[in-house]
Protein backbone atom coordinates (compact mmCIF):
# COMPACT_ATOMS: atom_id res chain seq x y z
CA UNK A 1 0.00 0.00 0.00
CA UNK A 2 1.34 3.43 -0.95
CA UNK A 3 1.76 6.10 1.72
CA UNK A 4 -0.77 8.28 -0.14
CA UNK A 5 -3.47 5.57 0.03
CA UNK A 6 -2.64 4.96 3.69
CA UNK A 7 -3.07 8.68 4.44
CA UNK A 8 -6.43 8.78 2.61
CA UNK A 9 -7.76 5.74 4.48
CA UNK A 10 -6.64 7.12 7.84
CA UNK A 11 -8.23 10.48 7.04
CA UNK A 12 -11.57 8.88 6.11
CA UNK A 13 -11.53 6.84 9.32
CA UNK A 14 -10.71 9.90 11.45
CA UNK A 15 -13.57 11.86 9.84
CA UNK A 16 -16.05 9.01 10.33
CA UNK A 17 -15.24 8.74 14.05
CA UNK A 18 -14.76 12.47 14.79
CA UNK A 19 -11.10 12.05 15.78
CA UNK A 20 -10.01 15.66 15.47
CA UNK A 21 -6.54 15.16 16.93
CA UNK A 22 -5.87 12.53 14.26
CA UNK A 23 -7.21 14.83 11.55
CA UNK A 24 -4.76 17.51 12.65
CA UNK A 25 -1.78 15.14 12.89
CA UNK A 26 -2.48 13.64 9.44
CA UNK A 27 -2.00 17.11 7.88
CA UNK A 28 1.41 18.77 7.70
CA UNK A 29 1.72 22.08 9.64
CA UNK A 30 1.94 24.03 6.38
CA UNK A 31 -0.77 22.13 4.48
CA UNK A 32 -2.65 23.96 1.73
CA UNK A 33 -6.33 22.99 1.77
CA UNK A 34 -8.96 24.08 -0.76
CA UNK A 35 -12.55 22.92 -0.26
CA UNK A 36 -15.84 23.29 -2.09
CA UNK A 37 -17.20 25.18 0.93
CA UNK A 38 -14.12 27.31 1.58
CA UNK A 39 -12.26 29.17 2.87
CA UNK A 40 -8.77 28.27 1.67
CA UNK A 41 -6.57 27.18 4.58
CA UNK A 42 -2.81 27.02 5.10
CA UNK A 43 -2.18 25.21 8.39
CA UNK A 44 -3.29 21.98 10.05
CA UNK A 45 -4.92 23.67 13.06
CA UNK A 46 -7.27 25.55 10.73
CA UNK A 47 -8.01 22.29 8.90
CA UNK A 48 -8.91 20.65 12.23
CA UNK A 49 -11.28 23.53 13.10
CA UNK A 50 -12.80 23.47 9.60
CA UNK A 51 -13.40 19.73 9.82
CA UNK A 52 -14.98 20.10 13.26
CA UNK A 53 -17.41 22.69 11.91
CA UNK A 54 -18.21 20.52 8.89
CA UNK A 55 -18.98 17.53 11.11
CA UNK A 56 -21.25 19.77 13.18
CA UNK A 57 -23.08 20.86 10.03
CA UNK A 58 -23.11 17.30 8.64
CA UNK A 59 -24.37 15.56 11.78
CA UNK A 60 -23.78 11.79 11.95
CA UNK A 61 -21.38 12.26 9.00
CA UNK A 62 -20.29 9.02 7.34
CA UNK A 63 -18.08 8.38 4.31
CA UNK A 64 -19.59 5.56 2.23
CA UNK A 65 -18.97 3.92 -1.16
CA UNK A 66 -15.29 4.79 -0.91
CA UNK A 67 -13.05 4.35 -3.96
CA UNK A 68 -9.33 5.18 -3.99
CA UNK A 69 -6.73 5.39 -6.74
CA UNK A 70 -3.18 6.67 -6.43
CA UNK A 71 -0.04 7.56 -8.33
CA UNK A 72 3.21 8.26 -6.51
CA UNK A 73 2.63 10.77 -3.70
CA UNK A 74 -0.92 11.66 -4.82
CA UNK A 75 -4.19 9.83 -4.16
CA UNK A 76 -7.86 10.50 -4.90
CA UNK A 77 -10.76 9.40 -2.72
CA UNK A 78 -14.23 9.33 -4.26
CA UNK A 79 -16.92 8.96 -1.65
CA UNK A 80 -20.57 9.55 -0.89
CA UNK A 81 -21.00 11.58 2.29
CA UNK A 82 -24.10 10.80 4.34
CA UNK A 83 -25.09 13.44 6.85
CA UNK A 84 -28.02 15.16 8.54
CA UNK A 85 -28.78 18.82 8.01
CA UNK A 86 -29.97 21.49 10.42
CA UNK A 87 -33.44 19.85 10.52
CA UNK A 88 -31.95 16.35 11.07
CA UNK A 89 -33.09 15.10 7.67
CA UNK A 90 -30.53 12.82 6.06
CA UNK A 91 -28.92 13.84 2.79
CA UNK A 92 -26.17 12.45 0.56
CA UNK A 93 -23.43 14.34 -1.25
CA UNK A 94 -20.90 12.87 -3.64
CA UNK A 95 -17.38 14.21 -3.04
CA UNK A 96 -13.87 13.85 -4.43
CA UNK A 97 -10.87 14.42 -2.16
CA UNK A 98 -7.48 14.71 -3.90
CA UNK A 99 -4.47 14.73 -1.60
CA UNK A 100 -0.69 14.88 -1.92
CA UNK A 101 1.60 13.69 0.87
CA UNK A 102 5.15 14.56 1.87
CA UNK A 103 7.94 12.06 2.47
CA UNK A 104 6.70 11.53 6.03
CA UNK A 105 3.25 10.53 4.77
CA UNK A 106 1.50 13.69 6.00
CA UNK A 107 -0.93 15.57 3.77
CA UNK A 108 0.64 18.77 2.43
CA UNK A 109 -1.92 19.55 -0.31
CA UNK A 110 -5.63 18.75 -0.35
CA UNK A 111 -8.42 19.63 -2.80
CA UNK A 112 -11.95 18.66 -1.73
CA UNK A 113 -14.52 18.87 -4.55
CA UNK A 114 -18.23 17.99 -4.42
CA UNK A 115 -21.49 17.70 -6.29
CA UNK A 116 -24.69 19.32 -5.10
CA UNK A 117 -26.64 17.32 -2.56
CA UNK A 118 -29.13 14.55 -3.30
CA UNK A 119 -28.66 14.29 -7.06
CA UNK A 120 -31.05 11.96 -8.86
CA UNK A 121 -29.68 8.99 -10.81
CA UNK A 122 -32.00 7.93 -13.64
CA UNK A 123 -31.99 4.59 -15.46
CA UNK A 124 -29.42 5.31 -18.24
CA UNK A 125 -26.96 6.64 -15.66
CA UNK A 126 -27.60 3.73 -13.30
CA UNK A 127 -27.04 1.28 -16.16
CA UNK A 128 -23.72 2.94 -17.00
CA UNK A 129 -22.66 2.79 -13.34
CA UNK A 130 -23.57 -0.89 -13.17
CA UNK A 131 -21.45 -1.68 -16.23
CA UNK A 132 -18.50 0.24 -14.78
CA UNK A 133 -18.77 -1.40 -11.37
CA UNK A 134 -18.98 -4.90 -12.84
CA UNK A 135 -15.95 -4.41 -15.10
CA UNK A 136 -12.93 -6.12 -13.46
CA UNK A 137 -10.40 -3.70 -14.93
CA UNK A 138 -7.82 -3.74 -17.68
CA UNK A 139 -4.61 -1.89 -18.48
CA UNK A 140 -3.55 1.07 -16.36
CA UNK A 141 -1.66 2.55 -19.31
CA UNK A 142 -4.78 2.37 -21.49
CA UNK A 143 -6.85 4.13 -18.83
CA UNK A 144 -4.15 6.83 -18.54
CA UNK A 145 -4.18 7.30 -22.31
CA UNK A 146 -7.98 7.63 -22.35
CA UNK A 147 -7.78 10.18 -19.52
CA UNK A 148 -5.27 12.28 -21.45
CA UNK A 149 -7.42 12.11 -24.59
CA UNK A 150 -10.41 13.18 -22.52
CA UNK A 151 -8.41 16.23 -21.44
CA UNK A 152 -7.86 16.94 -25.14
CA UNK A 153 -11.62 16.65 -25.66
CA UNK A 154 -12.20 19.05 -22.76
CA UNK A 155 -10.04 21.69 -24.40
CA UNK A 156 -11.03 21.16 -28.03
CA UNK A 157 -14.64 19.83 -27.94
CA UNK A 158 -13.66 17.74 -30.99
CA UNK A 159 -16.40 15.29 -31.97
CA UNK A 160 -13.91 12.93 -33.60
CA UNK A 161 -11.97 12.64 -30.35
CA UNK A 162 -15.26 12.03 -28.51
CA UNK A 163 -16.26 9.20 -30.86
CA UNK A 164 -12.84 7.56 -30.41
CA UNK A 165 -12.86 7.48 -26.60
CA UNK A 166 -16.52 7.56 -25.48
CA UNK A 167 -18.83 4.56 -25.34
CA UNK A 168 -22.05 4.95 -27.34
CA UNK A 169 -24.00 4.87 -24.05
CA UNK A 170 -21.55 6.98 -22.06
CA UNK A 171 -22.87 9.50 -19.52
CA UNK A 172 -21.57 12.74 -18.04
CA UNK A 173 -22.96 13.68 -14.62
CA UNK A 174 -22.67 17.34 -13.68
CA UNK A 175 -24.89 18.34 -10.76
CA UNK A 176 -24.48 22.05 -11.60
CA UNK A 177 -24.85 22.28 -15.39
CA UNK A 178 -26.75 19.10 -16.25
CA UNK A 179 -26.41 15.49 -17.33
CA UNK A 180 -25.72 14.13 -20.82
CA UNK A 181 -26.08 10.66 -22.34
CA UNK A 182 -24.18 9.73 -25.52
CA UNK A 183 -21.10 11.28 -27.11
CA UNK A 184 -22.96 14.01 -29.05
CA UNK A 185 -24.81 15.18 -25.96
CA UNK A 186 -21.62 15.11 -23.90
CA UNK A 187 -19.76 17.27 -26.44
CA UNK A 188 -22.70 19.67 -26.51
CA UNK A 189 -22.72 19.93 -22.70
CA UNK A 190 -18.96 20.53 -22.60
CA UNK A 191 -19.34 23.31 -25.17
CA UNK A 192 -22.09 25.06 -23.22
CA UNK A 193 -20.47 24.77 -19.78
CA UNK A 194 -19.38 28.30 -18.76
CA UNK A 195 -15.66 29.01 -18.70
CA UNK A 196 -13.70 31.85 -17.04
CA UNK A 197 -13.61 35.13 -18.95
CA UNK A 198 -9.81 35.17 -18.87
CA UNK A 199 -7.26 32.38 -19.13
CA UNK A 200 -7.46 28.80 -20.32
CA UNK A 201 -8.18 25.63 -18.37
CA UNK A 202 -5.24 23.27 -18.00
CA UNK A 203 -4.92 19.79 -16.60
CA UNK A 204 -3.27 19.94 -13.18
CA UNK A 205 -3.46 16.29 -12.10
CA UNK A 206 -3.95 12.94 -13.81
CA UNK A 207 -4.17 9.73 -11.79
CA UNK A 208 -4.99 6.43 -13.49
CA UNK A 209 -5.88 3.00 -12.16
CA UNK A 210 -6.88 -0.20 -13.94
CA UNK A 211 -10.44 1.00 -14.61
CA UNK A 212 -10.76 4.53 -13.19
CA UNK A 213 -8.94 7.81 -13.61
CA UNK A 214 -9.05 11.30 -12.11
CA UNK A 215 -8.22 14.48 -14.01
CA UNK A 216 -8.12 17.90 -12.37
CA UNK A 217 -8.48 21.24 -14.16
CA UNK A 218 -7.74 24.86 -13.27
CA UNK A 219 -6.91 28.15 -14.94
CA UNK A 220 -4.70 29.16 -12.01
CA UNK A 221 -3.02 26.29 -10.12
CA UNK A 222 -3.66 28.20 -6.89
CA UNK A 223 -7.41 28.17 -7.57
CA UNK A 224 -8.57 24.60 -8.36
CA UNK A 225 -11.79 24.63 -10.36
CA UNK A 226 -13.12 21.12 -11.03
CA UNK A 227 -12.11 17.47 -11.29
CA UNK A 228 -13.53 14.48 -13.17
CA UNK A 229 -13.70 10.87 -12.03
CA UNK A 230 -13.64 8.77 -15.21
CA UNK A 231 -14.83 5.16 -15.38
CA UNK A 232 -13.62 2.92 -18.21
CA UNK A 233 -15.07 -0.31 -19.61
CA UNK A 234 -13.21 -2.25 -22.31
CA UNK A 235 -11.07 0.66 -23.51
CA UNK A 236 -13.96 3.16 -23.68
CA UNK A 237 -15.05 5.85 -21.24
CA UNK A 238 -18.49 4.96 -19.88
CA UNK A 239 -19.03 7.37 -16.95
CA UNK A 240 -17.68 10.87 -16.28
CA UNK A 241 -18.51 12.34 -12.87
CA UNK A 242 -17.81 16.06 -12.56
CA UNK A 243 -16.97 17.52 -9.14
CA UNK A 244 -16.76 21.27 -8.64
CA UNK A 245 -15.01 23.62 -6.25
CA UNK A 246 -18.47 25.09 -5.74
CA UNK A 247 -17.47 28.42 -4.19
CA UNK A 248 -14.96 28.98 -7.01
CA UNK A 249 -17.76 29.04 -9.61
CA UNK A 250 -20.14 31.14 -7.52
CA UNK A 251 -22.43 28.33 -6.36
CA UNK A 252 -23.45 28.65 -2.72
CA UNK A 253 -22.63 25.29 -1.07
CA UNK A 254 -24.27 26.27 2.22
CA UNK A 255 -27.78 24.83 2.28
CA UNK A 256 -28.28 25.29 6.02
CA UNK A 257 -31.07 27.80 6.49
CA UNK A 258 -30.49 28.41 10.19
CA UNK A 259 -27.35 29.08 12.16
CA UNK A 260 -28.61 26.91 15.00
CA UNK A 261 -29.52 23.27 14.59
CA UNK A 262 -33.06 22.39 15.57
CA UNK A 263 -33.06 20.76 18.98
CA UNK A 264 -34.52 17.31 19.30
CA UNK A 265 -37.39 17.29 21.77
CA UNK A 266 -39.21 14.52 23.54
CA UNK A 267 -42.95 14.81 23.10
CA UNK A 268 -44.54 13.85 26.40
CA UNK A 269 -48.05 12.37 26.52
CA UNK A 270 -50.77 14.71 27.76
Amino acid sequence: MSIAISAVEQLASAINFDRFDDIQSLHAPGVRFHSFRGPNLSDNISVRDWQAELLERYADCTYTEEEVISSGDTAALRTTILGKGYDWRQFSQRALDIIRVDEDGRINLRHLYAMLRDIEIDKPIQAAFSRANEYPGGSESTVAELAEKFCELELSNNSEVADAILDENSVLIDSVYGTAVGSDAIVSLLKTTPVPAFGMSRMQTCIAGVKDAVVEFAVDPRRPRYADWIRVVEDKIVVIERYWMLREIGVNPFVEYSRDRHHRQVIMPK
